[in-house]
């Protein structure tokens, strides 16, 4: 069985090829970093939500090795769709493929998909890793859990990490062929392939369907369902499937919410205790992202009543068009959210901010669908209350500035307000 399975993920040792499909044309931004990891000895460890491109970037890398390598030099093996022992295969790789010790065959480059579902897959990588130089490691999974302590304590030294995001707003334009910096595209026609890009945002392979009903039902099947009803349960063996889809839509049908656990387990009928530990589950899955409550005048946050948000805009649609169209200002506070991989967000009383980011200094953001002017004179009071030199509101296509307060247009974002903040910080 073992035999087979390598053979079957493996074909470019017969044809010394990897199929197009399989490698696909567009290269993600991730792509150079992770071909700039092949001159480190250490393991590169790729992790992301599911269906953004993982197993792709590993075929692409692959492709390119191609160039240069044997093909018998390069081992792939996904443990999503065969449960082997990662050193049962190492082993037989080895015997059987090499026919050489590990020690006398030179380089040599293995990738293994989905290892989190391998049983202490980095005390194994660990020793092969100290044992032999020559090999290179590209290792990927669905889970934050593959940088779980116990990992990281064990192959400390060893590895370097690249997360691979969902799909950017930018690289769906560019898969569109269209190029933000040519004069003739209108911002116009850039809102257009943006609202497009909310429905179908994170995940590669659908950006070109035109059924919202598919585009639905692949969200939810590939991605929504996939991690919530068989990666958690496997991973983590929770046995509540309707407690786990509860809060799950919970998150999708009222993105930016203020959990109360104390208030969410009372009208779950369920202990704080597993409420909390749900809500772990699907943020280690990356199927979900929260905020903490940061408190500038001591520059520290509240572990307390954090805020929930899908992990990209289009979950929010899978789940319900209506809700997604009906509240569609809280879809581009998800969308903000994600793009900048915020981390807090303030309130106090009856003041708030949607976002905090942090570094040196403090930049406040803020997200409305349409910004007027009570809107920028309310948050620039919100700016100078928690100290911070400037603040940034993000609309759906305003643009304009007004002393303290920089409005833009969320399809820009990508574009300019890094820049904006590394300029504050």
């Amino acid at each position: 069985m073992l035999k087979e399975d390598l053979e079957r993920f493996n074909e470019w040792w017969f044809t010394g090829k990897v199929r197009k499909e399989l490698a696909l044309p567009f290269k993600r931004y991730a792509f150079s970093k992770a071909l700039e990891s092949l001159k480190d000895r250490q393991i590169l460890i790729i992790t992301g939500l599911r269906r953004v491109g993982k197993s792709t970037l590993l075929y692409q890398i692959i492709e390119k090795l191609l160039e240069t390598e044997k093909p018998e030099k390069i081992l792939y093996f996904s443990f999503e769709e065969s449960k082997e022992n990662l050193k049962e295969v190492l082993e037989f790789y080895e015997k059987r493929i090499l026919k050489k010790p590990f020690e006398e065959a030179g380089k040599v480059f293995v990738f293994f998909d989905e290892v989190q579902y391998v049983d202490n897959w980095s005390s194994t990588l660990k020793q092969f890793y100290d044992l032999y130089p020559n090999l290179k490691f590209f290792v990927s999974g669905s889970s934050s859990l593959l940088l779980s302590k116990e990992a990281l304590e064990k192959l400390t030294g060893r590895f370097f990490f690249l997360e691979l995001k969902p799909l950017k707003f930018l690289e769906f334009l560019e898969m569109k062929g269209v190029k933000l910096e040519k004069v003739e595209v209108s911002p116009r026609r850039i809102e257009t392939y943006f609202l497009d890009y909310l429905r179908k945002s994170g995940f590669p392979e659908i950006v070109d369907w035109e059924s919202e009903i598919k585009i639905a039902e692949y969200v939810k099947n590939s991605v929504i369902d996939r991690v919530a009803f068989r990666d958690i349960p496997l991973l983590f063996k929770t046995r509540d499937m309707s407690l786990l889809e509860r809060i799950t839509k919970l998150i999708l049908s009222a993105p930016g919410s203020i959990l109360n656990i104390n208030s969410l387990s009372k009208s779950l009928g369920e202990s704080k205790i597993t409420v909390s530990n749900y809500l772990k589950f699907l943020e280690t899955s990356l199927l979900i992202r929260s905020l903490a409550n940061f408190r500038p005048a001591f520059s520290s946050f509240s572990r307390k009543l954090r805020k929930y948000y899908p992990a990209t805009t289009s979950l929010i649609f899978s789940y319900s068009k209506e809700n997604f169209e009906a509240n569609f200002g809280k879809v581009l506070e998800t969308y903000v959210v994600n793009t900048l991989s915020a981390e807090y967000y303030f309130r106090k009383e009856k003041k708030e901010i949607d976002i905090i980011l942090k570094n040196k200094r403090l930049l406040p953001v803020e997200v409305k669908e349409s910004v007027n002017e009570e809107d920028v004179e309310k948050f620039s009071r919100l700016v100078k209350y928690v100290n911070a030199e400037k603040g940034i509101m993000v609309s759906l296509s305003q643009e304009f500035e007004k002393e303290d307060v920089k409005v833009i247009p969320a399809y820009l974002i990508e574009k300019i307000l890094v820049d904006e903040f590394l300029k504050i910080i």
